[in-house]
């Protein structure tokens, strides 16, 4: 009792044994607010004396971390650690833990079912009592084998090990190493397939797979069709598993024809699907193609390459006319004939399966084949131009530059290169010269006439002007020459020969690019 008159002693008891239980923690707050300092601690008075006095004295300066605290310091409640007993929760109560063994054993009793017996009223003769227990006759066991030695059981392994004689050699053994239902510590994957070549009445019912996830597309096909094989499914399956493919399928089994089979060198965990459906390959047929021919009078001709011959003849009308950038005026329509039969327009509204031909020839209403001035003659040449393009010739002309003089040059054009030459002159300086380059067919994005030049001196055609575009190091530059009229005309026409009958990519993103510069330039003047 003496111990409980030392105020330290209580101070201390009073917050360790609040550190768990006190969730405010008002508990320490109102401990230190009412014990100030030095003075509230000199006021303190002690009942006891004696030896335990002094034990108590020395205790209350010694902390219970083990960190001397001096007379003037609160005494610090005990450290929480990750290793004491009442870990990051308050300890539950022992009603709680009362209530809660009570709950669980009431769960366990709901599960009891008590039968009460009873004596029977009535007693039961033999008679009855045999129904009960009624004798059954067992039949003799088919499996018993009667070899020389005493009866044998033949076993399922047995059995089975003979059955696979009898089934005969399974084409796609290879594939066998990819099953996971063998495969002890792998990963593997369990996937039902649909099988579409079973009868209508087991493709709702698939057949679960379990593959190896290492293992690739065609290897689980392969997998597939081992199975298959063993399980002795009817109908039986083509030795190649390159005639099988997967595709993804609903719940019901139902392909989904949306999406493309599965690519054979994926590996199988790549995809997420437990649903899958093996199909047969389809054997591709060679796709027929039909070559049209239109020929343009004193222009030339057009072939066109269609795939399919239910086209209609306004359709190819109308690539005709796209092809030869003919602009097509109010009441000036163009028509197409059978070449074999002249004056005697197609119904535009019927197929190319109708004309019984695929050459045709265009002609302007109410004109007859001779007559298609409206025709360009820069957007179009005849078949000796077309022929002749690719020839190799030399142009003298003049190049002319921003910043300089211009110099003269010979301009070779073939259908494989551009040459530019320049012509060797005394006096001119290094820094000023132009040098050779050469520029392949390919990369050469367009060629057109830029502007002429009249002769005021006599009546005979002047100069003109002439711009070659071409593409280098993803940028698009030009070279301006200036020559005679009919040389410039030449070139462009050369040029333009064989820039259509090349058709590089480079040539289709320059058409497409000015294409779009000038729809963009025509919605802002509507806008405006």
């Amino acid at each position: 009792m003496a111990m409980m008159d030392n105020v330290d002693f209580l101070v201390s008891h009073i917050r360790h044994s609040f550190i768990t239980s006190d969730d405010t923690g008002m508990c320490e707050l109102i401990i230190e607010c009412d014990v100030n300092g030095n003075d509230t601690r000199g006021s303190r008075t002690f009942s006891f004396s004696g030896p335990l006095k002094r034990e108590i004295s020395n205790l209350s300066n010694v902390s219970d971390s083990g960190l001397d605290t001096s007379d003037g310091d609160l005494s610090h409640s005990l450290d929480i650690l990750p290793d004491m007993d009442y870990g990051a929760h308050r300890r539950r109560s022992n009603t709680a833990q009362r209530l809660e063994r009570l709950k669980k054993e009431k769960q366990v009793q709901g599960k009891i079912k008590t039968v009460s017996w009873k004596a029977p009223q009535a007693s039961l003769t033999a008679e009855e009592l045999g129904y009960l227990f009624e004798k059954k006759d067992i039949k003799d066991n088919t499996d018993l084998v009667q070899p020389q030695g005493p009866a044998k059981v033949m076993s399922g392994l047995t059995k089975q090990l003979e059955n696979v004689g009898k089934m005969g050699e399974n084409p796609f053994m290879e594939y066998a190493r990819f099953d996971g239902r063998s495969s002890v510590g792998l990963i593997t994957k369990k996937i039902d397939i649909f099988l579409c070549m079973a009868p209508p009445d087991q493709r709702p019912y698939p057949m679960t797979v379990v593959v190896m996830s290492s293992a690739k597309v065609q290897d689980l096909i392969g997998l597939i069709c081992w199975q298959y094989t063993c399980e002795g499914r009817e109908p039986k399956l083509e030795k190649n598993v390159t005639k099988y493919c997967l595709h993804i399928a609903e719940d019901d089994g139902e392909v989904d024809a949306d999406f493309p089979s599965l690519d054979n060198r994926e590996p199988v965990s790549k995809f997420g699907f437990t649903k899958l459906a093996l199909v047969e390959n389809k054997p591709s047929t060679p796709k027929s193609t039909f070559v049209v021919t239109v020929n343009i009078p004193n222009r030339g001709f057009n072939k066109f390459q269609l795939d399919t011959i239910n086209i209609p003849m306004r359709a190819i009308l109308q690539k005709v006319i796209n092809r030869r950038k003919i602009r097509v005026r109010p009441g000036l329509d163009y028509n197409l004939e059978k070449q074999k039969e002249p004056g005697v327009a197609v119904d535009l509204d019927q197929t190319l399966a109708h004309m019984d031909t695929l050459e045709f020839c265009l002609v302007r209403e109410n004109s007859t084949r001779g007559d298609l001035d409206e025709v360009p003659r820069n957007d179009s040449s005849n078949v000796a131009d077309s022929l002749t393009s690719h020839q190799y010739k030399s142009y003298m002309v003049t190049m002319v530059h921003k910043l300089r003089a211009n110099t003269d040059v010979h301009l070779g054009v073939s259908g494989e290169k551009v040459e530019i030459d320049p012509v060797a002159v005394r006096g001119t300086a290094r820094l000023f010269r132009q040098r050779a380059v050469t520029y392949e067919a390919d990369s050469i994005a367009d060629c057109h006439l830029l502007e002429k030049k009249a002769n005021v001196y006599c009546l005979c055609a002047g100069r003109a002007v002439f711009r070659m575009t071409y593409l280098i190091s993803n940028d698009y530059k030009h070279h301006d020459f200036e020559a005679d009229q009919d040389v410039a005309l030449e070139i462009v026409q050369k040029l333009k020969n064989i820039l259509e009958l090349r058709l590089s990519p480079i040539r289709k993103d320059f058409i497409a690019t000015q294409d779009r510069k000038v729809k963009k330039r025509d919605s802002l003047k509507y806008s405006v």
